[in-house]
């Protein structure tokens, strides 16, 4: 619609004092869409009610065929049809004049009986229409959303109106935070909220945002992470935390990672690795039932279909075995110069000094690939895990875990570092690490006041961090985590807008 017929459209409803924005301050909505299909399903084709619902939401089409207007009608929950026909319009004079004035995009509250119509279709008859909010701006209709990547993430608003997969997606992350609230609430957890502006950042190998306090002219970052601020509270008394926390880390923006995201992260006293995996297990797995209908989902991944089957329990491996068992030869023991000459070799680049950070990237690019179905990866490196607990039978290693579903770390957890001692001593090496000039290295900051909180004493804990988003993204077959985030950084531009043409009508609105 051009802007001139907006104007035009809103000058006729004026007259007829039928313009949405000023009579239009509510609308009574007594059924949804999907509710409508359900209670009404075994109704036969020709079938009709004299049940009235009273129904709300934007037309996505009007065709007219032998003096009947079928309108399709979308609310949250889906499609409705409403039928209007040529008797109800000639003896309502305001729905007839609506009938030739509404629109593709506008919005519209319908009042009417349920039927079936003979092609079977479940409708609303309608009796009355009211339009309660018109689209200035033409919108292009179809079921894959916007095509027009730029105007996908600048308008994500149009995007999520029309692509039924992404708009999917939001409220099944939104189901299953809610499934894993009640979980973790049943288990005697409690939610709590961590700070966002941080002193010191910390719980994650990450490069911060920086920003300022001015009423402190203090220097402060935004939370990477809520680990330590959780654990905190364990020595605190608070022996079962969560928080489902938006983090912050100022890195590369590509399809699975984003400089705002959100975790859920789990703290829980006198438990361990193996508790943790378990429940990582219960919480992703029975919230994937709860909101799919089973632990088998079928998602498109790259183009392929594939069932991720979320069936406990799930596998587990060693990192170091299944680099092993994809280059054939031996990793444990060498050297971190023999683990460059195999990365180089494989065209792997790794500047980190640290040994672990080798394996890590051969892990990467050797194993992470060809994980589909829910896979615990065990026992990282010590040096590249400087909040987890040693491993109990070689200290070597740390007591830690990530799970991987479909090629994407979706969970990282461990056995807590409980002793403020070795704390301490790792956090001086992540120090010396960043001194380390020319080095593109992540390193945890020394956080005294963290070690100060273990030194009055932490009981043996095991925490876990699930990415919310990455794990949506999978689940949802959605190429980009920018798919599943509601609204995304752009860069800016100047927006052209319908109402600046007529700017002149503001003083009607106000009463000028």
């Amino acid at each position: 619609m051009s802007g001139s017929s907006v104007f035009e459209k809103l000058r006729v409803l004026a007259e007829r004092g039928l313009d949405p924005y000023v009579s239009a301050y509510r609308f009574e909505v007594t059924a949804r869409a999907e509710d409508i299909r359900v209670k009404y399903s075994s109704l036969a084709p020709g079938d009709e009610t004299n049940d009235v619902v009273s129904v709300a939401g934007r037309i996505w089409h009007v065709r007219s065929h032998g003096g009947i207007t079928f309108i399709d009608l979308y609310d949250e929950t889906g499609r409705i049809q409403v039928v209007v026909r040529r008797d109800v319009v000639e003896g309502n004079p305001k729905m007839g004049f609506l009938m030739g004035v509404i629109d593709k995009g506008d919005i519209v509250g319908v009042r009417g009986r349920v039927i079936r119509t003979r092609r079977g279709e479940i409708s609303v008859l309608a009796e009355d229409v009211e339009l309660l909010a018109i689209a200035w701006r033409p919108i292009p209709f179809h079921e894959f959303g916007v095509r027009d990547p730029e105007q996908r993430y600048r308008e994500r608003y149009l995007d999520i109106m029309l692509n039924s997969k992404v708009r999917r997606a939001i409220v099944n992350l939104y189901r299953l935070e809610m499934e894993m609230r009640r979980i973790l609430d049943s288990k005697g957890f409690i939610e709590v909220h961590t700070p966002k502006l941080q002193p010191i950042y910390g719980g994650a190998l990450a490069k911060p945002f920086v920003t300022k306090v001015n009423a402190l002219d203090r220097v402060v970052y935004l939370s990477i992470a809520p680990e330590t601020y959780l654990k905190r509270l364990i020595v605190a008394g608070l022996y079962k935390v969560y928080e489902i926390a938006v983090c912050f880390r100022n890195e590369d923006i590509d399809a699975t990672h984003y400089p705002e995201f959100v975790q859920l992260e789990a703290y829980q006293a006198f438990a361990d690795w193996n508790d943790m995996m378990a429940l990582t297990e219960e919480l992703i797995a029975e919230s994937v039932k709860s909101v799919y209908g089973g632990y088998r989902v079928e998602v498109d991944l790259g183009g392929s279909t594939k069932v991720l089957d979320f069936t406990r329990p799930w596998r587990r491996i060693n990192l170091e075995d299944a680099i092993e068992d994809v280059l054939k030869t031996r990793v444990k023991g060498r050297s971190r110069e023999e683990l460059l000459e195999i990365a180089r070799s494989l065209g792997v680049e790794v500047r980190d000094p640290r040994r672990g950070k080798v394996l890590e990237k051969l892990f990467e690019k050797l194993v992470v690939p060809s994980i589909v179905n829910p896979t615990f990866v065990t026992l990282f490196p010590g040096d590249i895990s400087p909040l987890a607990r040693p491993y109990r039978h070689d200290p070597g290693y740390a007591e830690r875990f990530e799970l991987y579903i479909a090629g994407l770390e979706i969970a990282n957890g461990y056995s807590e570092l409980n002793n403020p001692l070795l704390q301490y001593h790792f956090f001086k090496e992540e120090e010396e690490l960043r001194r380390m000039a020319g080095l593109d290295v992540e390193a945890h900051p020394m956080d005294r006041d963290y070690v100060r909180a273990l030194e009055y004493g932490m009981p043996p804990t095991g925490g876990v961090g699930i990415g919310l988003y990455r794990l949506i993204m999978v689940l949802s077959g959605l190429p980009s985590i920018k798919d599943v985030i509601p609204f995304t950084i752009t860069t800016p531009e100047h927006v052209e807008l319908v109402v600046e043409n007529g700017y002149e009508m503001v003083r009607r609105y106000l009463g000028g």
